[in-house]
């Protein structure tokens, strides 16, 4: 056995070790749900930031007008990030049409470019009145419960609660199939992070916080100026920097629905997005640890090929595949049972050989910025 072999069987180890790491994590965050909940009914703002999305958001307009939380409890700001499609007209007429007391359109009109996503929230934010901070995208569909089964997961000491999010995937599109089995895999590596007071990563189509945890890391400052962050940016500084906890809210009445991208190079640009803020996140255990990820990825990348020209042993090979595929299975099975996607678990092969040249591809050029944004 070789240098090389030693350093690829010791990475495929230390990622084995990690999504183990981050199964416990779950069976964790999964028995505090059980344990912890909350029976009050605290004041809740709803935000959504909105840019262009006139034929998309009257769904999720639909599915907030139908919560079950007490209408004297919430309010609703769609806050529109100059829109040039007419998304504010059609907001305002939705809302009158349909009596919406509680809901409103806010304008947000920046004298300074660009901006981002996080200036429309935080416009929002300023303009609201709730104690809790719920999040969600414009492309969204949320569930009935979701604002009660979101604000039960906090106590006094719970200054953040991530939900679930899933891809509503077409059953005859294997790509859409496949992207959500990975996604679904992907949350739920962020719901064993935070069972195991780790914050790593959440989503913001399915994100709220208390209004003190906001402002006790003065809101999005330190990383206003990029374009993404808005979620587990955030969750990590209020981890890092205030004595408030994080938790995970797994109600399967609280998942919130958004649709896969359409094409690879949409894919591709999306994950490249996500990938770039990991360059901000708080602390440098977490980057080492990101990047001994990739490095692992690199060395898959090569191990086929060096095994045919007799660098790698083939016994080398299948260890480091079975050890990478049989820890992340337990995860990506235990997010499908949680998110409905069983259906789709026969395609996690083909998943995982699409991951690693996915991983390769977007890491590099999220790192590098290499990625589009709708941003003015």
């Amino acid at each position: 056995m070789n240098t090389f072999e030693i350093l690829l069987l010791t990475f495929a180890a230390f990622y084995g070790f990690c999504m183990v790491y981050f199964y416990i994590g779950i069976l964790r965050e999964e028995w505090r749900n059980e344990t912890e909940n909350n029976a009050e009914l605290p004041r809740v703002s709803v935000i959504v930031a909105a840019r262009n999305e006139l034929f998309r958001i009257e769904p999720l307009l639909k599915s907030l007008s139908m919560q079950d939380y007490p209408a004297d409890r919430f309010e609703v700001c769609i806050v529109d990030d100059r829109s040039s499609d007419g998304t504010a007209e059609f907001v305002d007429n939705y809302i009158a049409t349909h009596h919406l007391e509680q809901f409103r359109c806010l304008q947000h009109q920046p004298q300074t470019s660009p901006t981002y996503k996080k200036h429309a929230l935080m416009h929002g934010i300023a303009a609201s009145s709730g104690d809790i901070i719920l999040t969600t995208d414009a492309d969204c569909i949320v569930p009935a419960s979701w604002i009660r089964t979101m604000v039960r997961r906090y106590d006094a000491k719970t200054g953040l609660v991530a939900g679930l999010v899933s891809y509503e995937a077409d059953e005859d599109e294997i790509f859409q199939r496949v992207q959500a089995l990975e996604f679904a895999g992907l949350v739920f590596t962020g719901v064993g992070a935070i069972g195991n007071g780790t914050p790593l990563i959440c989503n913001a189509s399915n994100l709220s916080y208390r209004r003190a945890a906001f402002e006790a890391v003065n809101g999005f400052k330190g990383h206003e100026h990029i374009p993404s962050g808005d979620d587990d940016l955030l969750m990590q500084n209020i981890h890092e920097q205030s004595h408030w906890q994080i938790r995970y809210n797994l109600h399967p009445d609280s998942i919130v629905e958004t649709q896969p991208v359409k094409t690879v190079a949409d894919f591709l640009n999306q994950r490249a997005r996500w990938a770039s803020k990991s360059r901000d996140y708080p602390g440098s255990h977490t980057f080492f640890v990101l990047l001994a990820i990739y490095l692992f990825y690199m060395l898959l990348a090569l191990a086929i090929p060096l095994a045919v020209f007799g660098i790698f042993s083939w016994w080398s090979v299948i260890t480091v595949f079975f050890l990478k595929l049989g820890s992340e299975f337990l995860v990506v099975r235990h997010a499908a049972k949680s998110l409905g996607h069983v259906g789709s678990l026969p395609l996690f092969p083909l998943a995982q050989g699409a991951q690693i040249l996915y991983i390769l591809i977007a890491g590099f050029a999220g790192f590098f910025k290499l990625y589009r944004w709708r941003s003015a």
